[in-house]
């Protein structure tokens, strides 16, 4: 293990040393680090909310206290994108020198104003259900479907307006006027520019038949999928496209369509079998799901993390933890950051897929499982230690510390190099501080002396 991390770290370390300093990336990875305190602050109450107890959410509901945790969730995640847009547009603009706050703010607006504005519903009239509009923004695009969109909004804008701004392109206002005044009003140009293109794209994606920007990408991502049906090979195609979307900042909401259509049909097919004693038509499919799901439990990730010498990973792992024991992953996800990380591309992509095979192979082999499948009801924040061996007894367990075993394997030297490179960084900045005060130490004595 010593000599992979010490390859590794020769060859994968100096590549993403240098692909971190560039300025996007750069921005990216600072942008998600400062949204991380939302995803880490709203992970107790998610694992309250949803404790993985039979009966616990109809309980919360019938005491009126779930549409609380509802409300406070989606005030978080639910509105996830419009954070990540505010903080990466502010760490972008700082990478190019231009105004921070202006450029936020700016970038927020353009996302808003390219949403869809209206949902359509149902009223009565005259005791029938019409069809009709209200004017409201969707959570779904305000959170997970939207992230992608927003990333792309935060960048292309910034990156326009630091270009307008170095063209002088301001309204100049006499000297007497406040300084906030002047920064607020002096980029009314530039600003209008950048909402008139935002208007010409807004049209233009229009005129298509998704009728907005965030739903054109959605179905580009889903037409390939949408044919797929549930076999072993369409819900590996589907995890690994996960994974690797999800490595992008593109969250699992955009894919809820056909992953949704695939699951339920497995899901509700396996069930009705069961029930009546037949053989599960989705067995293997429904294996190989889990299977690649265990390989990608981050609570060993996080435990790992705990366990470094750096102070920011030991923490970071303290504090994503318990989430990742009950499947939340967004705190880890967001606050090493993985998402965009060059150093963790392959541990993203691949443990999944190496485990989706492996499954495969060993289910219809060596490894016959037998699966109660109305386990799959349980609440999505069960542990998969405890999911697993209680789907599908001894042979499951053996399966599922397999997976979780690729995991561990491929995820373990990278998660080594990230600590000796932010060790080194921590001690490279303990010694600077160290110097500067030995220097003004220095100072102070000789003014005293003098």
């Amino acid at each position: 293990m010593e000599k992979l991390e010490g390859f590794l770290s020769s060859k994968l370390l100096p590549l993403s040393q240098k692909l971190q300093q560039n300025k996007v990336l750069a921005a990216l990875m600072e942008g998600f680090i400062r949204t991380s305190p939302i995803t880490l602050g709203i992970a107790l109450i998610t694992i309250v909310g949803n404790f993985p107890i039979p009966g616990w959410t109809d309980y919360l509901t019938s005491i009126h206290v779930y549409e609380h945790v509802e409300a406070i969730t989606n005030g978080a995640t639910g509105v996830f994108s419009l954070y990540v847009v505010y903080s990466l547009a502010f760490s972008y603009a700082k990478q190019l020198g231009t105004n921070e706050r202006n450029a936020a703010i700016i970038s927020l607006a353009s996302f808003i104003m390219l949403m869809p504005q209206t949902v359509a519903t149902l009223v009565m009239q005259d005791g029938k259900a019409v069809d009709s509009s209200i004017a409201a923004l969707r959570l779904d695009f305000l959170g997970g479907q939207g992230l992608f969109i927003g990333m792309i909004v935060a960048l292309v804008v910034t990156h326009f307006y630091a270009f307008l701004a170095k063209q002088n392109i301001v309204l100049k206002l006499p000297e007497s006027v406040p300084p906030m005044v002047t920064q607020s009003l002096a980029p009314v140009f530039v600003v209008t520019i950048i909402f008139v293109c935002v208007f010409i794209v807004r049209v233009l994606f229009g005129l298509t038949g998704s009728g907005s920007i965030f739903q054109f990408f959605i179905d580009v991502i889903n037409a390939p999928l949408n044919s797929l049906v549930a076999s072993p090979l369409s819900i590996i195609i589907i995890m690994e496209l996960l994974a690797i979307l999800w490595f992008f900042g593109i969250h699992n909401a955009v894919l809820q369509g056909p992953l949704g259509a695939i699951s339920m049909t497995m899901i509700v097919s396996n069930i009705g079998a069961y029930q009546q004693g037949q053989e599960l038509p989705y067995l293997i499919p429904s294996v190989i799901y889990m299977g690649m799901y265990a390989a990608g439990f981050m609570g060993f990730v996080t435990f790992t993390m705990i366990r470094s010498k750096s102070a920011k990973m030991k923490q970071l792992g303290k504090l994503s933890f318990i989430p990742s024991i009950f499947n939340i992953t967004e705190p880890v996800m967001f606050g090493m950051p993985i998402i965009l990380n060059p150093l963790f591309f392959i541990p993203q992509v691949f443990a999944q897929l190496i485990a989706g095979f492996v499954t495969w192979g060993l289910a219809t082999t060596i490894l016959p499982i037998s699966l109660n499948p109305t386990m799959s009801l349980l609440p999505w924040t069960t542990p998969t230690f405890i999911k697993m061996p209680f789907s599908g007894g001894l042979n499951y367990t053996i399966l599922m510390v397999i997976c979780m075993g690729i995991g561990i394997l491929m995820w373990y030297p990278f998660i080594k190099i990230a600590d000796k490179k932010e060790y080194e960084l921590e001690l490279a900045a303990e010694a600077k501080i160290k110097k500067e005060k030995e220097s003004m130490d220095g100072v102070i004595t000789e003014e005293i002396q003098a």
